[in-house]
């Protein structure tokens, strides 16, 4: 049984007690290894036109819109790659972190190049990024201050870092109480607000250029298929019902609605997004 517990100090919502390695890494084996491509499939290249659609719709929803195009740039938790696909595309020299075993094999095999395992355990030369990208990754570290950290080590002096992750402000936090998808216990160890993300970024070293929100469509999607088939005895985990909401007419068709909505309930879309600088 996980508790969610808040600092009386700092304000900073994490769960309580924490999974220990063994069990989390056992969740993550079971909940977030890909299984649309085994061992013996495994792809070697994305088709071209599949990562141009693929940076469309990223931009589209909110994400790596005004991330670099050029320089040394890393990715923790890279999960297949899209991401690196995109900037590489972009002219970006990429390197990933992954511990995902699976997902970091599929990245080789599309010929990216993908440390398996932790930053920590990677150890990358000082100072040899031009930025890093952390894209729904902070809120899973067992110690987002030490990560970040050695994310400072790193990165080249006035190196840009990107972090992405849940507003448990949100209206959609409100909205959709205990299915709201960025709880997702116990794999997300932290959430966090605007304040104890500041708060973070300062204790690493880092000054905070920019910080706002906005609501990608597939957020409200994990959350309402929550909503609807939470409490269902289906075996199959709501993630993966209600295939036809996942559809990318579905999001784009959506984006409309957020947008409207973002602008005017400011500060409390339903992901964080924030610009840090060495």
């Amino acid at each position: 049984m996980f508790n969610i517990a808040k600092c009386n100090n700092c304000g900073l919502i994490y769960i309580n007690p924490r999974p220990t390695a063994e069990s989390i890494s056992k969740l993550y084996e079971a909940d977030y290894t890909p299984e649309e491509i085994t061992d013996e499939s495994l792809i070697t290249k994305t088709a071209n036109w599949k990562i141009i659609v693929k940076g469309i719709l990223y931009k589209l929803y909110g994400y790596i819109g005004s991330l670099p195009r050029k320089g040394k740039i890393l990715e923790l938790g890279c999960g297949e790659g899209a991401i690196l696909e995109i900037l590489a595309r972009r002219g970006c020299e990429v390197w990933g972190v992954e511990p995902n075993p699976k997902a970091a094999r599929i990245c080789k095999k599309k010929g990216l190049n993908v440390v398996c395992g932790t930053l920590e355990e990677a150890n990358f030369r000082d100072g040899f990024f031009d930025a890093v990208i952390m894209s729904q990754v902070v809120e899973h570290l067992p110690s987002p201050k030490g990560t970040l950290k050695e994310v400072n080590r790193v990165v080249k002096r006035e190196a840009k870092v990107y972090i992405y992750c849940p507003n448990v402000e949100s209206y959609l936090s409100r909205l959709f109480g205990k299915y709201w998808h960025g709880w997702h216990i116990p794999f997300h160890f932290y959430s966090f607000t605007k304040k104890t993300i500041l708060e973070l970024a300062n204790d690493a070293g880092f000054k905070v250029t920019k910080i706002d929100t906005i609501t990608p469509p597939h957020f409200f999607i994990t959350s309402l298929k929550s909503f609807l088939f939470g409490d269902s005895d289906n075996i199959l985990a709501p993630i993966k019902r209600g295939k036809a909401l996942d559809n990318p007419f579905v999001k784009v068709s959506l984006l409309p609605v957020f947008r409207i909505l973002d602008f005017i309930l400011k500060d409390k879309g339903d992901c964080l997004r924030i610009e840090l600088v060495k």
